[in-house]
């Protein structure tokens, strides 16, 4: 094809060439059509849902509706009723800011209210804040868009202390006149969980240079040992100005079930649905009608999903930092770890090593922006019985890749 748009050359992240001999969707092609294992192959860039199926009122709720007890045309927003019952249980449950219906908006995926809001709200040439590293289709998608893309660094202390952002490098750009701001929060990939500190100078710079947030809370509800956590739109002045996402596909295993939400203010919805009535429509109808009973009805279900998810990821963490090769920090949140690898060795040839040699799949840290290389993330949402064996295989491939 040689008129590819613009926007599709830009989707790829050519600018990235130099750093990886070829675009970010080309490298990642690379990894997709490279040789594997022969037998099952292990992919640690999401969870074994097998494993961790939904919880067993899903399947149920999904058939009666699809039986005769939901639309199967519903407005392109989504079914009233169940927008109505997610406005509550997203408030009084999660604490997030949403006085009814019309402040919510059900898509086909989280990563479907991503593209809607950032589709209603940017204009080419746009100026966007995004740390890093952050989430792998964001920044793809503000180059599709148009938008100019700010990076803030991510920051760990050395004292141990949870991770920030560069609130000078915020402020700094913040000056400039961004038009928005995304992040995810939880981080992914790292699993880091901001503090207040952070929340608050991220609420103050968008108030004082009058610029609109998404915050991608997709994980907001996987977080380990009590951790708190602060949700950007509850902060004073925030809710007028602040998209949250969020959704049921991983904490509660409904991947498949194509399900995401946007809480926004009324006027954006808005936008946003006339976004999604010339794209996807709207949100497969009759799986719409599990989110009446997310958050509402599974809170047994998810201190069980916490626990097991506790203990696979500090038996990752243990068997990692044990290692010579890699060194990781625990993740607060998410179902993902960001390991370092300490040999050397380029991003893409561990990944396609890993691939060949491992069985396994990961992603490759690049996907998350510069701060990224280096990296890999893995999902540790993975059955025991075949996890513990695929961490020795990782390890000893990462060993044996040589440095670039």
């Amino acid at each position: 094809m040689t008129n590819q748009p613009e926007a599709i050359k830009r989707l790829s992240l050519p600018e990235l060439t130099g750093r990886l001999g070829m675009s970010v969707r080309d490298a990642e092609r690379e990894l997709e059509n490279a040789p594997a294992l022969p037998g099952p192959l292990l992919d640690a860039t999401y969870a074994d849902t097998h494993r961790f199926p939904p919880p067993k009122w899903a399947l149920p709720t999904f058939v009666e509706a699809a039986g005769g007890g939901g639309m199967t045309y519903t407005p392109y927003r989504g079914d009233r009723e169940v927008r109505e019952a997610v406005a509550h249980n997203v408030s009084t449950g999660l604490g997030i800011p949403a006085t009814g219906a019309s402040d919510v908006i059900l898509t086909p995926g989280t990563q479907g209210a991503l593209f809607t809001a950032l589709a209603a709200i940017l204009s080419p040439g746009d100026l966007v804040l995004l740390p890093d590293p952050d989430y792998l289709s964001t920044e793809r998608m503000l180059r599709y868009f148009g938008a100019r893309v700010k990076r803030i660094p991510m920051l760990w202390p050395q004292d141990g202390s949870r991770p920030t952002l560069d609130l000078q490098a915020l402020e700094e750009a913040a000056a400039e006149g961004p038009r928005l701001m995304v992040f995810s929060h939880p981080n992914n990939p790292t699993g880091a969980i901001y503090g207040p500190e952070t929340i608050a100078a991220i609420a103050a710079a968008a108030v004082r240079h009058d610029f609109t947030v998404i915050a991608d809370e997709l994980y907001c509800r996987l977080v380990y040992e009590g951790e708190e956590f602060h949700h950007l739109a509850a902060v004073e002045g925030m809710a007028e100005r602040t998209v949250t996402l969020l959704g049921p596909s991983k904490t509660e295993s409904l991947s498949g079930y194509r399900l995401g939400v946007a809480v926004a203010p009324t006027a954006l919805v808005g936008d946003m649905e006339d976004v999604q009535s010339c794209t996807a429509l709207r949100a497969p109808a009759y799986a719409q009608h599990l989110l009446a009973r997310w958050i509402a009805e599974d809170g047994d279900f998810l201190r069980q999903r916490l626990v097991e998810y506790q203990a696979l990821r500090d038996t990752t963490v243990k068997k990692i930092n044990a290692s010579s090769v890699m060194r990781v920090d625990a993740a607060y949140g998410t179902a993902y770890l960001f390991p370092r690898v300490l040999t050397g060795a380029g991003d893409q040839a561990v990944a396609l090593a890993l691939k060949e040699h491992a069985g396994v799949v990961v992603n490759p840290g690049y996907q998350f922006g510069l701060a990224g290389s280096g990296h890999m993330r893995l999902c540790f949402a993975q059955d025991e019985a075949v996890w513990d064996a695929a961490l020795d295989r990782i390890i000893d491939v990462v060993g044996s890749v040589d440095p670039t």
